[in-house]
């Protein structure tokens, strides 16, 4: 008598058969290939990756990836290619090619790639920062492009002096808990600009839910966490085939949008009643954001997204320069012989000495160029095709912008991996003037994206 498999093996096999040939029939239906497409025969260079997935194992890794993409900017050019499911990944490594993109043919690489799980669900596509360019991203930028400039952000400088003296207090108190001090430093600071709500200590409730709200963030855009992100198609698929990702952006979006929500409604009170502070939410509530079409989800969001993109990245790039003064301390040394020399031991720098102090200008510079808080910053899509130095780039491409390997080229960079703000003592513009130069090789600290703040 033959050995019959128990019935929840058979149920198991049926399962992984099923699922199989579900991959494989979406991978040929959604999956482009040079039979269906000869342009694509033109595609950049890049690593060969495994059949369906791609090279999603090549990414998956966020601390190995970063010395990949050097590699591969070695071997394949400035522009390469790689694959991930049914998703196109163009790579551009130069300034050259990222003034060429990204600059001259905005209008066709500013947008977002669509991320199902990210912006669908667990954003209830209202996140500016995933938003593919269309219309609420069109009514988001007129009601709130006024407001994010130079001199509005000048109004809050005297807060930023306020939380920087309370650092060097907590820091003398406590010095062992750098990281969160400055974790709150930042966190406060964006808080008072965007609510008028300062963040006095680290045991503060708001500051907790804040930092759950970029847990789930950080999730959400970790590269491949979620399969659907990479294979689109797959979507309409029962979500437990895809480990749940629905369920799971259902929960994040519940949790997340209940805080900014909060936070909205009792600036619209406060505002209402006369007792709200100046910030940009109160200037962004007065404008009537109803009237250019934005309700009161993606108006919270759009407040929110300010203190997500401000609190967790100011305070890496100081835990990354109080990094660098550990494992470089000739550049502390310089740093703090021009202080004392330019401002003395009797008082604070001041805004007003900024001008004087060349060398803590590039310390900065340089912090940001030695360990960028993002290493790719936020990916874009080409919304056409296009063409490239012969090279094919397909619609809906993700297009990256390989900051780590452009802010390592040795050809730009001597020992770049070492940390000398010396580079650019003769860059004494900001950052902004030199993001609009015509020569893209003038620029210091390297970034760029359409959504990019005036205030820069």
């Amino acid at each position: 008598m033959p050995i019959l498999p128990k019935e929840g093996s058979i149920h198991i096999g049926g399962i992984g058969l099923t699922i199989f040939l579900i991959l494989l029939g979406c991978y040929l239906r959604y999956v482009p290939n040079q039979l269906t497409d000869p342009r694509r025969k033109k595609l950049p260079p890049g690593p060969r990756g495994l059949p369906i997935i791609g090279n999603l194992y090549d990414l998956a890794d966020s601390e190995f990836v970063r010395q990949k993409v050097r590699e591969w900017h070695r071997t394949y050019g400035d522009i390469f290619y790689t694959k991930v499911g049914a998703t196109d990944y163009i790579w551009l490594s130069s300034p050259r090619a990222v003034k060429d993109l990204m600059d001259k043919k905005s209008a066709i690489y500013s947008s977002r790639p669509h991320l199902p799980l990210a912006q669908d669900v667990a954003s209830g596509k209202s996140r500016q920062l995933f938003m593919a360019y269309g219309q609420d991203w069109r009514n988001l930028r007129k009601h709130s492009h006024a407001l994010l400039n130079l001199n509005a952000s000048k109004r809050y400088m005297p807060s930023q002096d306020l939380e920087s003296k309370v650092v060097l207090h907590d820091l003398l108190d406590q010095p062992d808990e750098f990281y969160t001090i400055n974790r709150r430093y930042s966190t406060s600071v964006i808080m008072l600009a965007t609510y008028g709500y300062r963040i006095p200590s680290f045991q503060d409730p708001i500051i907790s839910k804040i930092f759950s709200v970029l847990e789930n963030l950080s999730i959400m855009m970790a590269p491949g966490a979620f399969a659907v992100e990479s294979l689109p198609g797959l979507a309409n698929l029962p979500e437990f085939l895809l480990g749940n990702w629905r369920t799971w952006g259902k929960k994040a979006f519940a949790h997340d949008s209940k805080i900014w929500l909060e936070l909205w409604e009792a600036l619209k009170k406060t505002t209402d009643d006369g007792t709200a502070k100046d910030c940009f939410c109160k200037d962004f509530y007065l404008g009537d954001p109803k009237k250019n079409g934005i309700d009161d989800l993606l108006a919270a969001y759009t407040c929110g997204g300010l203190v997500e993109a401000g609190s967790e990245t100011t305070a890496t790039t100081i835990n990354n320069w109080t990094l660098a003064m550990t494992l470089f301390p000739e550049a502390m040394r310089k740093g703090q012989e021009e202080i004392d020399r330019v401002v003395g031991s009797d008082r604070m720098p001041t805004w007003e000495d900024e001008k004087d102090l060349p060398y803590v200008r590039a310390m900065i510079k340089e912090t940001l160029r030695w360990r960028p808080v993002n290493k790719f910053g936020m990916y874009h899509a080409s919304t056409e095709d296009d063409w490239y130095e012969g090279h094919f780039i397909p619609k809906d491409s993700v297009v990256v912008l390989n900051w780590w390997a452009i802010q390592r080229d040795p050809s730009r960079y001597d020992n770049a991996d070492e940390y000398d703000p010396s580079r650019f003592l003769n860059s004494p513009l900001s950052a902004a003037e030199y993001m609009n130069s015509q020569d893209p090789y003038e620029r210091d600290h390297f970034s760029y994206d359409v959504h990019v703040l005036e205030s820069i």
